[in-house]
């Protein structure tokens, strides 16, 4: 039997291949509705989000879970063509900086302003299983009796297997997920960087510090029970059934393999290339720096960047944002710890105008989700009018149909006044092409 194509492995509803596609088009001068899916998906999803939430959450369900890959096959996952698959998507041309690492929306709304390229070291491969997601113990029980192949084929991969019954409690009935992350850096993206960083420029690891109590199943091989979100590692933990941890590890979708960084470090001392870090504790750390300097940048060309936009998880559009002259505060998920970080970034900053927010749903109501009503509060607490265009309050948090509408508001926000070039890396004012807002 032949490998799985690297569309097979990967789960595109993800933040690691949501967010590099988002990144991608980007650099493509392309905009980003229907999460990169086609126009007729993005009708589909809008047509089904009218029906009833009872019916709506079996087909939700079951479309997602149609992603998983049957564990017979796991031993056909060749996670060194998912990586050229990644590499791949972008222009080829000379780039000030190739970023790495960690997925963050805020900075991968950066890598667009910038125009440089982003590859991430954490993807998820979703598996085909039934199960009951209020026992985690028999997940980890699954994931140890399948996940041999997978690791053997691979052997510069670390299997991170995260079950998360509140906030994914819909996909974890019929999937497990499957993060892995390189400990090595995959040829197909030193290949990329060889032929397409310019000359002096630099190598940017992203290393999110986020780490989790996990349960050590095998040497290249750990449990998670739950996730980032509004729920801390020991809400999961006092729940039944729960494995008891004995280790503890990088966060399986935000935080970086040490031995990646490590790896990518040595390399570019080998090669010559400069390298840098990007260091920070968690998802939501970066986004109230990348809004500052997106504001000092629009206002450097003479924007009166008045108008946030607050996008979330997958749910935004990097290009958009920036043909916009948008300031973009991406939060990680519509969780109140993420909430608390809007409030105290717009008690700190000069009033907005207007903010619109983009709420991504998992279509159930976790421990910790902040409600549209919450955001609302707080954007006017600060003065300015919120929007929540292409959502329906009333129907959070199963609104699906919202994933096929956040791209039609973005085509509507005004467009900038001036016109723009690449924001200048550290050591480099230009020379990254700049595709044409339209």
């Amino acid at each position: 039997m032949s490998d799985l194509d690297p569309k097979q492995v990967v789960a595109s509803f993800d933040s690691a291949s949501v967010l590099h596609a988002a990144t991608a088009a980007a650099l493509n001068g392309q905009s980003f509705p229907n999460l990169g899916s086609s126009t007729v998906a993005g009708l589909a999803v809008r047509a089904a989000s009218r029906l009833p939430w009872s019916v709506l959450r079996g087909i939700y369900t079951r479309i997602g879970a149609s992603e998983g890959i049957n564990p017979r096959r796991l031993g056909d996952v060749d996670l060194a063509a998912v990586a050229d698959s990644f590499a791949e998507r972008y222009p080829k041309r000379r780039y000030p900086a190739v970023l790495l690492g960690s997925s963050n929306g805020a900075l991968t709304h950066l890598a667009a302003a910038m125009q440089t390229p982003w590859l991430p070291d954490t993807v998820l491969v979703p598996v085909a299983r039934v199960g009951d997601t209020d026992r985690p113990d028999r997940a980890m029980e699954f994931g140890a009796s399948v996940a041999g192949a997978l690791l053997d084929r691979n052997p510069d991969i670390v299997l991170h297997h995260m079950h998360d019954q509140l906030q994914d409690a819909l996909m974890a009935e019929r999937m497990s997920y499957f993060r892995v992350k390189w400990r090595r850096l995959p040829a197909a993206y030193a290949s990329f960087v060889d032929n397409n960083l310019a000359r002096g420029g630099t190598v940017v690891v992203l290393h999110d510090h986020s780490s989790w109590p996990v349960t050590r199943v095998g040497p290249r091989h750990v449990f998670q029970a739950g996730g980032r979100g509004g729920t801390p590692p020991e809400g999961y933990l006092a729940r039944p059934h729960t494995p008891g941890p004995n280790d503890e590890a990088a966060e399986s979708e935000w935080g970086l393999d040490s031995d990646f960084r490590d790896d990518v470090r040595a390399w570019c001392a080998q090669r010559g290339y400069r390298y840098t870090e990007i260091g920070y504790d968690g998802p939501q750390a970066p986004a109230a720096a990348v809004a500052r300097v997106f504001r000092d940048w629009y206002r450097a060309r003479g924007e009166s960047a008045t108008r946030l936009v607050v996008p979330s998880f997958v749910l935004g559009d990097p290009w958009q944002t920036i043909c916009a002259a948008a300031v973009p505060y991406w939060i990680y998920f519509a969780v109140r710890p993420a909430l608390q970080s809007l409030d105290d970034y717009l008690a700190d900053a000069e009033p907005y105008r207007d903010v619109n927010v983009f709420l991504f749903e998992h279509g159930v109501d976790s421990p910790g989700t902040a409600t549209p009503d919450e955001f609302a509060a707080v954007v006017r607490r600060h003065g300015a009018a919120v929007h929540f265009d292409g959502l329906d309050p009333r129907r959070f948090p199963h609104d699906i149909g919202t994933l096929g509408r956040y791209g039609r508001v973005f085509d509507r926000l005004p467009r900038a006044g001036h016109p723009w070039s690449p924001m200048p890396s550290r050591r480099h004012s230009g020379g990254s092409q700049r595709p044409a807002c339209r």
